[in-house]
């Protein structure tokens, strides 16, 4: 029908109106030329929207800015970006610090810090701040099960891309109600947000005050780093002003991470690559008795490094020797940025933000301190996963809605039971999957005009059921039998719980 097909192209315009196109970094470059060209080289197409580079060598810093904030805005020297597990360092200098001030030693457990906490599994009373540090504590990456809240946040994500981070409660709390935590001594390398958030928790204990407090008199001041942010659930939900927004990929907004616990881990923590070239300043002062302890070796069964590159680990720090180089580095990553950070005992250092899930920040920094046979070399090249996002984005935004608007188009609907009923329900699973698709969907490999094509197939839908409306359901219509019923309300109860799931992506969006 001309009407129908008239208001799917008008609005499939509007909804590619509306979407939000990111530049290509390219059209916002300042700072070293040099360094830029090196970042650009390493950016695989659609996978950045804004980075901000230092690199220091000789002695000398240069610094290189490219695209965005997601704003609109230029990314400047002194944007902020969510850290990510980059604060993991920063909290392991924050216990280092405790242990030279003489506060807490590295065998200093949970139960001698909180000695009334009642904790179900004994082996987690006795966890030590060393293995909460080195990721040998053997406790789980996050607590779920022991944190209902967690639990169901995690849920969220895992479906609608939410913040994981959103309803977690107490970690001590949750560390306390594990029954079969897995914690043990010398246990092998796993991962742990949930073990960082303790032991954040654990040394604002000790310093009797909380996290954000003790980071910041003992590590952030000292170190002059007046750009870094540290929030906690106090603070309310919204980011600091000017930060750099975050993105899945290009042309993909991504949830922000909102304030939990977990600061010590990473959540809810920005910062500049000047704050974290001074951090790395005092990381390579090897005179200093804390930097010593932070980058001290531990051999850690089933560790972090890859064949070739040893395998040990400081408290945060990977350590690697690459041909002869020895180098310290973390990365970090949210659902919408990727950091990296690491020196080496050549002094140079190298500090990478960038505000996209898919920029590959490991890479860049490798390559600007000229290793680029490191097992990130080929990070974000191809591959079946790099595909999955776009698969997933085309057939909810059209498929999806196309079905439905062949059947409508064809009457396939006319010839069914309760006509009219399953025409409204299967209209809404495809809205549904249509705004389910804006918040999974990989728009950077994937043109943002496919996802306003399928707000032009909903709309033509919507006219076309308008038109037949009075051939479904009239008068002589055939009786509906129970059983006709099961479609439309399954098609029903899907649309409701997947537009559930996105508004509550959208609302963590900022």
């Amino acid at each position: 029908m001309a009407v129908a097909a008239a208001v799917g192209v008008a609005a499939a315009i509007g909804a590619y109106l509306v979407f939000p196109v990111t530049p290509p970094v390219e059209r916002n470059v300042s700072g070293d030329e040099e360094v830029a060209e090196a970042v650009l080289a390493e950016l695989p197409r659609g996978s950045a929207v804004g980075v901000s580079v230092l690199l220091e060598e000789d002695g000398q810093a240069r610094t290189a800015q490219l695209g965005t904030r997601g704003d609109g805005a230029p990314v400047g020297e002194g944007t902020r970006f969510e850290t990510g597990s980059l604060q993991k360092v920063v909290t392991a200098r924050l216990l280092a610090q405790m242990v030279e001030d003489g506060d807490v030693g590295l065998d200093t457990t949970l139960g001698e810090i909180w000695p009334d906490v009642d904790f179900a599994d004994r082996a987690v009373a006795d966890t030590t701040l060393e293995s909460l540090a080195t990721h040998t504590s053997g406790l789980p990456p996050l607590p779920i099960g022991s944190d209902p809240g967690m639990t169901r946040s995690i849920l969220a994500a895992n479906f609608f891309g939410a913040d994981p981070y959103g309803r977690t409660g107490s970690p001590v709390q949750a560390a306390a109600s594990m029954e079969n935590s897995g914690a043990a001594p010398d246990s092998p390398y796993v991962y742990s947000n949930f073990g960082f958030a303790l032991l954040g928790e654990a040394l604002g204990e000790v310093a009797g005050t909380d996290y954000r407090t003790a980071v910041t008199e003992r590590v952030l001041e000292p170190l002059g780093m007046d750009a870094t942010v540290v929030h906690v659930p106090e603070d309310g939900p919204e980011p600091p002003d000017g930060v750099a927004l975050p993105f899945r990929a290009a042309s993909s907004p991504a949830v922000q991470w909102r304030v939990g616990r977990f600061a010590p881990a990473g959540v809810g923590t920005w910062s500049t690559p000047g704050d974290l070239h001074r951090f790395l300043g005092a990381a390579q002062d090897t005179g200093d008795p804390v930097t010593e302890l932070t980058h001290e070796p531990h051999e850690t069964e089933g560790g972090v490094a890859e064949e070739g590159f040893d395998e040990r680990s400081g408290l945060a720090w990977v350590l690697w020797n690459v041909d002869g180089t020895e180098v310290a580095w973390h990365n970090g990553a949210t659902s919408g940025v990727r950091t990296f950070m690491a020196h080496t005992d050549d002094g140079r250092s190298v500090v990478v933000m960038a505000n996209s899930a898919e920029a590959p920040a490991e890479r860049i920094g490798f390559a600007l301190l000229g290793m680029g046979a490191t097992p990130f070399a080929d990070d974000g090249e191809g591959g079946v996963s790099a595909y999955w996002g776009a698969g997933i984005g085309v057939f909810l935004a059209v498929l999806v809605p196309l079905f439905t608007l062949v059947r409508i188009a064809r009457g396939r609907l006319l010839r069914v039971r309760l006509a009219r009923v399953n025409t409204v329900a299967e209209l809404a699973v495809s809205v549904a999957a249509w705004a389910w698709a804006f918040v999974l969907g990989d728009w950077g490999t994937v043109p943002p005009a496919v996802w306003a094509l399928g707000g032009g197939l909903i709309a033509a839908s919507l006219v076309t059921a308008g038109f037949r409306w009075r051939e479904t359901g009239g008068p002589g219509a055939t009786p509906a039998r129970w059983y006709s019923w099961i479609m439309p309300a399954v098609n029903v109860v899907f649309a409701a719980l997947v537009l559930w799931g996105t508004a509550i992506a959208l609302g963590q969006m900022p």
